[in-house]
């Protein structure tokens, strides 16, 4: 067997070992900023709410999403979507009670105050529940603005601070468009 010896320079060219961890740092740096600066366009326009329902309900660890879901399907709704998690010791949220009916309608009342809800076509107040074993109670609950807000002042709770427009009331459902009663795992 016949065996050639190799040498160093029969290698081609080196990259300097200071010269990869600088591009190691270097686009670490980079992904670093590119995730603040999603994180930032993600959750600015629902900072505020997230801010102001965490001190109405501490340690609820709120959500905020708005937008159109990307399902594929044309014509989805404009969503405003508020997700709070309930201590278990609260109440079920999957149970009728003057308790679930107050968070719904506190949360309704702060997104109204920290968000144009003129722009959604539907506000969707969804309160989560997590019980041993990994499973969840859920409970979501979906109307438009106007429908919300005419259940506010029904219940006594100005809506002084909703800007005044004109509904359009062809286009909005008379009640809720989804509630689901869940218990689920994940």
């Amino acid at each position: 067997m016949n065996t050639e010896d190799v040498s160093a320079d029969d290698l081609g060219p080196r990259v300097s070992g200071k010269l990869v961890v600088l591009c190691m740092v270097g686009f670490a740096m980079l992904m670093t900023g590119l995730m603040i600066g999603y994180w930032e366009a993600y959750t600015r326009p629902f900072r505020d709410l997230q801010v102001a329902i965490n001190e109405r309900f501490p340690g609820c660890g709120p959500r905020v999403i708005g937008g159109r879901h990307r399902s594929g399907r044309d014509g989805a709704p404009n969503t405003l979507r508020v997700l709070i998690y309930v201590d278990s010791e609260d109440f079920n949220p999957e149970e009728e009670s003057a308790r679930r009916t107050e968070v719904v309608r506190e949360l309704v009342d702060l997104a109204s105050r920290y968000q144009e809800l003129d722009s959604y076509e539907l506000l969707e107040i969804r309160l989560m529940q997590a019980l041993p074993e990994k499973k969840w109670r859920r409970w979501d609950v979906a109307q438009s603005p106007r429908v919300w807000r005419e259940e506010l002042t029904a219940a006594g709770i100005a809506t002084d601070h909703w800007p005044s427009t004109t509904e359009k009331a062809a286009d909005d459902p008379a009640g809720p468009v989804n509630v689901s009663d869940k218990v689920g795992s994940e």
